[in-house]
């Protein structure tokens, strides 16, 4: 989605005119741009700190150049770059589709026969960038855009040039956690074959909704990939030994990407000949690859690709279209040419209709502030409306009683629990519901998602596995009291706490208890599993680290107020808050302590952690952002109460919600306030953020999808 330019955005970059927002990501700002001659483009502005590094700069210019000379039907192209520049940036064609990564979210994994199309259309993407002497090393969903003619790899801004190993050694990191290889993270030269380990994994991805090695912090996912085999069992079968094969810890044993590019041609064209690259090419032309459901998605994407495009037309030259801004219901439930009443066309089928047009009928986008000025200036950050317009709001669905876990959205799915007793799954794009489990009281923990499984504890004092289709008991675990800490899958053995004053490890596959380490108070702390050990807190004060095979305490460190904040694990330290009213790192090893940080209130946020800053909220109604390193206060944000909800870090924002019945979106690197959405009640629930929107709950009993 094309979002709105912003104050301080810039609205000219070398020789491209900024139309619109794309995103964010770890090296910088992505914008819309047009060329003089009316190119649309992604422009790619890279972030202050990493163009002040000389190193970083000689490193980006020589992957720009050969960046260039990429080609290919998969592959974004890469069309400028002005690695001198201040700043620098890179531009590559804008490619208006979906993401892998929002794709699955919102709806769910691919069928086996689109995974295996996918694939090829990848691995012939990779044979391009590696014929150009370059390697990826960030191959992930979210570098994978789903268009009309097909998955193009974008993000070459972070390829390396084969030949650049002395640059791969100079401490800069690339990749991204649950898709980087075990040489990545054992700091082994990478090459080709890294690129085929990404692909695994992200095939893996596509097909389960999750990645091979699952879910958890950037040291626990690193130790599984490096240590463990994946968990292939939910891969289709037609495509599992491929991906095993691709997941294989040593680079030599893995098969070059040619092979696997022969492999998967011939598998969705019978007839395709190692010379006939056009195969591929007509196999993924036209989506017809793609379930309907995702290639109505792309097609809209390509129907609205942004600000002064024209659908169907992005590769075209750009002209300054009007923008015709209608009001009201009729403007969107009659397109142009449709008559009043009759059926909606998808804007899909309008491509042709508005192809050859220079109006385009925004509905009211431009009321939205999706549509930039070229000459104005961006509201603000810090000025951002206190009740921002309706159309924020994507749907609204109303539960029994208080929501207040934490959502979580995986494969299309929203999973909310709910003070009435429910677990509730509600489709991510429509809010419906696809299924209700009832417990026997209250549902305070968050919902976990691994394979098939969802699990989520409750004040009856059981813990449940739930069916993800279906919604049905797949089994359940009793404790001596309630069970209010959120689950942690790690593996076959899923890990929470007890208001018995004890802490869980049970087997998924035979249900039964692996061990049970006890503290001394109640555990609502959600643990988290890193480096073979389980990190949680207690009321009594500790936060512990656990042997996560055996049970036996490793170390315990003292605060001197209740641990209710779940752990979050960065570098070899664990942070976590305090009702003493501190955030505090701790080395995760010795249990020694780092820093702490002072807040003027108690500390029941869980913190998160990215880009070099911690962010937590506390009951003095601040929200902040402290360095990693120093423990140093970056920023603080105040809101309107209490911050029981624990902050999210997506696309360069920090989302949180607090007691005055608001949802927070923060800069995460100025703390400006982006916006705010008002929900009529506390908001202790914290967000989920999936594919273009935000899910948080409320005290009023409702879930609400809101656009970020």
């Amino acid at each position: 989605m094309v979002e709105a330019l912003e104050a301080g955005d810039p609205r000219r970059v070398g020789p491209y005119r900024i139309m619109g927002r794309l995103g964010a990501g770890g090296m910088g700002q992505v914008y819309l741009g047009r060329s003089p001659g009316g190119r649309a483009v992604a422009v790619k502005v890279i972030r202050p700190e990493l163009a002040g590094d000389p190193l970083f700069r000689e490193r980006f210019a020589r992957e720009a150049a050969a960046a260039q000379a990429v080609s290919g039907a998969f592959t974004a192209a890469v069309v400028g770059a002005d690695p001198h520049g201040d700043p620098p940036w890179l531009a590559t064609v804008y490619v208006p589709g979906v993401s892998l990564s929002d794709a699955i979210t919102q709806y769910g994994p691919l069928p086996e026969s689109s995974v295996l199309a996918l694939g090829a259309g990848l691995a012939e993407a990779l044979q391009a960038i590696h014929s150009a002497g370059l390697v990826h090393r960030d191959l992930k969903p979210s570098n994978v855009l789903l268009a009309p003619d097909g998955p193009k790899v974008i993000d070459f801004g972070i390829a390396v040039t084969a030949e650049s190993s002395a640059l791969t050694h100079s401490g800069v990191v690339v990749g991204t956690p649950g898709f980087m290889s075990p040489e990545q993270l054992t700091g082994r030269p990478v090459g080709a074959l890294t690129d085929v380990f990404a692909l695994g994994s992200v095939l893996a991805f596509a097909a389960t909704g999750q990645g091979p090695f699952g879910a958890g912090s950037v040291h626990a996912l690193g130790y599984r990939i490096v240590h463990e085999e994946p968990d292939l069992s939910p891969v289709p079968p037609g495509v599992r030994p491929l991906v095993a094969r691709c997941l294989s810890k040593e680079p030599a044993a893995r098969p070059p990407i040619f092979a696997v590019l022969a492999e998967l041609a011939e598998r969705i064209a019978p007839r395709y000949q190692a010379d006939d690259r056009d195969t591929v090419t007509l196999a993924l032309r036209g989506g017809g690859w793609l379930p309907a459901r995702v290639a109505d998605a792309v097609g809209d994407a390509a129907a609205d690709p942004g600000p002064g495009l024209v659908p169907g037309q992005s590769q075209a030259p750009l002209t300054d279209a009007t923008v015709t801004v209608s009001h009201g219901p009729d403007a969107s439930s009659q397109p142009p040419g449709g008559t009043p009443g009759g059926p909606n066309p998808s804007r899909r089928r309008l491509l042709i209709a508005l192809a050859g047009t220079t109006t385009v009928a925004a509905a009211g986008l431009a009321g939205m502030g999706l549509f930039g000025n070229d000459g104005g200036s961006g509201s603000p950050s810090g000025s951002a409306s206190s009740s921002p317009p309706a159309t924020r709001l994507r749907w609204k669905f109303a539960t029994g009683g208080a929501v207040a876990p934490a959502m979580v959205a995986a494969g299309g799915v929203v999973y909310a629990g709910s003070k009435d007793g429910s677990l509730y799954a509600l489709d991510a794009a429509s809010g419906e519901q696809r299924w209700q489990f009832t417990a026997g009281n209250g549902v305070y923990s968050s919902p976990a998602v691994a394979a098939d499984r969802v699990y989520i504890g409750s004040a009856d004092y059981n813990l449940y596995a739930v069916d993800t289709s279906s919604g049905r008991k797949r089994w359940q675990f009793t404790t001596g009291d309630e069970v209010n800490s959120s689950p942690a899958v790690n593996g076959a053995v899923v890990y929470f706490g007890s208001d018995d004053r004890h802490l869980y490890a049970v087997d998924t596959r035979t249900h039964t208890r692996k061990w049970r380490f006890a503290t001394g108070g109640w555990v609502r702390s959600s643990p988290v599993v890193a480096w073979g050990t389980v990190y949680v807190g207690s009321k009594d004060g500790s936060l512990y680290a656990v042997d996560a095979a055996s049970g036996a305490q490793r170390w315990r460190f003292r605060t001197e107020g209740d641990v209710k904040s779940s752990p979050a694990v960065a570098d070899r330290v664990v942070y976590v808050g305090s009702y003493d009213g501190h955030l505090y790192a701790v080395d995760c090893m010795t249990g020694a302590r780092r820093w702490k940080f002072a807040t003027k209130g108690g500390v029941g946020s869980s913190p998160a952690v990215s880009g070099g800053m911690v962010y937590i909220g506390s009951d003095d109604g601040n929200l902040y952002a402290v360095d990693t390193a120093t423990g140093a206060l970056r920023w603080k944000y105040t809101v309107g109460d209490i911050v029981y909800s624990s902050p999210v870090v997506a696309d360069g924002a920090v989302y949180v919600g607090a007691k005055d019945g608001n949802l927070y979106a923060v800069d995460a690197a100025t703390g400006k306030r982006r916006w705010r959405y008002t929900t009529g009640n506390d908001v202790r629930s914290s967000p989920a953020v999936a594919a273009g929107a935000v899910y948080v709950g409320n005290d009023d009993g409702n879930v609400f999808a809101v656009r970020r």
